[in-house]
């Protein structure tokens, strides 16, 4: 989705983040599934929180399905991608889908450290580790 802006006689183009209602719809089209929205959603507010954290948020967005076609993620493109890796990570492991969900998990792994790799390079927050985060269950 793209915003445009208005300054004087330019026009400013601005992608818009995606909405939380947009990022379930993507995940249910990419990996079909029987979770409700309430699920799903509760997923988000589990990765946005550590996505808060990562940029020094003092608290995380929490939403509640009523409010997911309006709410907008904290992360655009490109680092928007964690969430979609998350979800159907979490789907995967929910289904004891245990292959499938190490593929989405170390694909999670990747884009989350793309995105700290970003606040890190863009003054976004202090480096720190985040080793801990992710642990092998194996």
């Amino acid at each position: 989705m793209v915003e445009l802006l208005f300054s004087g006689s330019a026009i400013i183009f601005r992608r818009k983040n995606m909405t939380v209602y947009e990022l379930i719809k993507k995940v249910k089209e990419e990996k079909p599934n029987t979770f409700t929205d309430e699920k799903l959603v509760s997923y988000v507010n589990e990765i946005e929180s550590e996505v808060a954290e990562q940029l020094g948020h003092t608290s995380a967005p929490v939403y509640s399905v009523n409010q997911i076609r309006t709410s907008s993620l904290l992360l655009g493109n490109p680092y928007d991608r964690l969430y979609v890796s998350y979800l159907k990570a979490m789907i995967d492991y929910a289904n004891e889908e245990y292959a499938s969900y190490e593929n989405n998990q170390a694909q999670h792994v990747q884009d989350f450290r793309d995105f700290v790799d970003w606040v890190v390079r863009t003054g976004q927050m202090e480096e720190r580790s985040f080793t801990s985060r992710f642990s092998n269950i194996y």
